[in-house]
């Protein structure tokens, strides 16, 4: 194992560097890169369940899993899927809800595999980034690389308050902790947004929608925004609001929103 520490006390820029596929020299080898598509079993019809620009989508799974869908996110269902095939494809961000069964529930990414009988936990894995990450919010999971790795195959088994970080440009994928109430909030669909300038909110949005945030103009002389609270609110009704506190306009696009100042 790399690191052992507390994700909460890492520097942004390193988990940047975790997520976002920034590589150094002398690092592990890149890992193959495998598309979505290529992970479906040949022969078997999915049906596709895509996510909304700015907002979730709840997907009722035919054994009544639930799956909350954020933006840009699609969720693969194999048509066998009640005949002891319980497999899903994921490319995006997703909080799955499994109900317990004697059959093993499977999420499969481009990058990582998660295996459980019965548990709820967050999987972020897109195919145009490098990173992912697996949040256990209750029960147990096992995860591995979906993916034969030139150095590493071992899982992992998580427990509550344990996550993966894991990035395939560099064909890492470690175990580490995070604050469970972080990802319940984030369930309750609750944005609490608080001292925070235009850079900060920027990620906020970006990982609580699931979007791209580009800034353009000079966001310098923007107000801190103290203290606001969103309730089951859109990326649209956020941007809306927090426009008119600092001065920007905006445009959001398929999956991407542009902020000018």
């Amino acid at each position: 194992m790399l690191f052992k520490t507390d994700t909460t006390a890492w520097p942004k820029t390193f988990i940047g560097f975790i997520l976002g596929g920034v590589v150094l020299t002398g690092c592990q080898p890149k890992a193959p890169e495998t598309k979505s598509e290529n992970l479906q079993v040949p022969g078997v019809h999915y049906q596709s369940h895509k996510g909304v620009t700015g907002q979730r989508t709840v997907v009722k799974l035919p054994d009544s899993s639930t799956v909350i869908l954020n933006a840009a996110s699609v969720l693969e269902v194999p048509d066998n899927y009640l005949q002891g095939h319980r497999a899903v494809i994921l490319d995006g961000d997703a909080f799955f809800e499994v109900t317990p069964s004697t059959d093993t529930f499977t999420v499969t990414s481009d990058k990582l595999k998660a295996t459980v009988l019965g548990t709820s936990f967050r999987m972020r894995s897109f195919a145009s980034q490098h990173g992912a990450t697996v949040y256990l919010l209750t029960g147990k999971i096992r995860v591995g690389k979906s993916y034969h790795s030139p150095t590493d195959n071992q899982p992992e088994i998580l427990e509550r308050g344990q996550m993966i970080l894991a990035n395939n440009e560099i064909d890492l994928m470690e175990k580490e902790t995070y604050h469970p109430e972080e990802l319940e909030t984030w369930l309750s669909d609750t944005l609490h947004i608080q001292n925070a300038t235009p850079m900060a909110l920027s990620r906020t949005l970006e990982e609580w929608f699931g979007v791209e945030i580009e800034m353009k103009g000079d966001a310098s002389k923007a107000p801190v925004i103290a203290d606001e609270r969103f309730y089951h609110a859109t990326l649209e009704e956020v941007l809306r609001r927090l426009g008119e506190q600092q001065g920007f306009k905006y445009k959001i696009t398929d999956n991407k929103a542009v902020i000018t100042f």
